[in-house]
């Protein structure tokens, strides 16, 4: 299983979605503006749109002022969904996709051992979600504002006889 960059861009265009238009769930979201602020190639950004309309994540606007929206609530979507939706197969090994085997399948000794695993991949990624993500996020920018800001507050400045100014 590989996180692919189908994967990690997907996130990065959902959470993005989320945090531009969640004052207004209506507003849409231009895809330049996505791939801009998140360095996403227009072309494979379109193709990765593409797969999050197919699964029902994004909605799109045509139009001038179109662009594209969450169908669903954010505190709702997880990461899994967002992955499944881009990637063609999300397992750790290929015995486990549907249709694939194995030539030593059938004398595996960790084919058990791969369903959990792949399980609870599963279940983790289910757990992670979409608004907790871009919640969390804010909650960093806010504490690395803060410490900037606190890094600029100095100790008073001393005069040439050293005391200190008030």
């Amino acid at each position: 299983m590989n996180i692919t960059s189908k994967s990690r861009y997907a996130l990065k265009i959902m959470m993005d979605l989320t945090e531009h238009a969640s004052a207004d769930e209506a507003a849409v979201v231009q895809r330049s503006d996505i791939a801009v602020r998140q360095g996403i190639p227009l072309d494979y950004m379109d193709h990765i749109l593409s797969r999050l309309r197919e699964a029902g994540l994004l909605g799109s606007v045509r139009g001038r002022s179109g662009g594209y929206r969450l169908l669903r609530s954010a505190e709702t979507v997880s990461v899994w969904e967002i992955f499944l939706a881009v990637e063609d197969g999300f397992q750790p090994v290929q015995c486990l996709e549907g249709g694939v085997g194995c030539v030593s399948e059938h004398v595996c000794s960790s084919k058990d051992a791969w369903g959990l695993i792949s399980s609870a991949i599963r279940s983790a990624l289910s757990g992670i979600i979409l608004s907790d993500l871009v919640h969390r996020r804010e909650l960093t920018k806010d504490f690395e504002s803060l410490v900037s800001q606190t890094q600029e507050c100095r100790a008073p400045k001393r005069r040439a006889g050293g005391s200190r100014l008030l």
